[in-house]
């Protein structure tokens, strides 16, 4: 049975994302190989129900998906990409055996229950939504800092970046946050050359301010009313 533990742990090892095995299954399958090791003899009916649920598992993974490969393509790559940057970008880092796998394994396809964990869930999905739409600020394009914008910045980059026009460099595809307006933009300040990073919803276009009117000159003087 040790032997019988041990092959299944190296088959998740050498699979990876291949086999969606989930990270108490795998914790599972570490604790009772310690305790084969440590000298127990049998595993319990329930553990062996266990073992046995996992192992299928894992080798109907290993036979490969091909209706799911043959769905794979650039669409579900950039939206896998996309929703690992994400949760790559958060903290606490969830499905961090997923990412770890993902950037071990940039070229390779995930299984079909991690795409659809880290990519169909509501939160990643607000991200892709997000930045499948049309940027609202274009490059070349003069943005400002709204006042909410004060709560996302430093104390000093809110100071360096208030009240002045900022050109728009680019409209990434990045996101850290499932909010309205969540893409980052990169913009350069228009009294210095420093660049920041921005979500959209913290800027605005920019407008010139007004220039106060003067008053006429009027065409009378002011001996005109003096009587003579």
């Amino acid at each position: 049975m040790k032997e019988r533990i041990e092959n299944l742990i190296k088959k998740v090892n050498v699979a990876g994302g291949v086999v969606s095995v989930s990270s108490w299954e795998q914790g599972f399958l570490e604790s009772v190989h310690r305790q084969l090791q440590s000298g127990r003899r049998a595993l319990s009916g329930k553990q062996l129900d266990i073992v046995h649920r996992v192992e299928a598992k894992i080798e109907k993974a290993l036979k490969g998906d091909p209706e799911w490969e043959a769905q794979w393509d650039e669409d579900k790559a950039w939206a896998w990409k996309t929703a690992c940057n994400y949760y790559n970008a958060g903290t606490p880092r969830y499905y961090s055996n997923i990412l770890d796998w993902a950037a071990a394994n940039p070229d390779k396809t995930p299984s079909h229950a991690w795409y659809q964990k880290v990519v169909e869930n509501k939160y990643a999905q607000k991200i892709i939504n997000a930045l499948r739409a049309e940027p609202k600020y274009n490059a070349g394009m003069t943005v400002t800092m709204r006042a909410n914008g004060r709560a996302a910045l430093s104390y000093y980059d809110w100071n360096a970046m208030k009240g002045i026009p900022l050109f728009v460099i680019e409209a990434t595809d990045r996101a850290v946050s499932a909010a309205v307006g969540c893409r980052i933009y990169k913009v350069l300040s228009s009294v210095a050359m420093t660049t920041y990073e921005v979500e959209e919803r913290f800027i605005k276009k920019w407008k010139e301010p007004k220039t106060p009117k003067t008053p006429k000159k009027s065409n009378t003087s002011m001996w005109d009313d003096i009587a003579y």
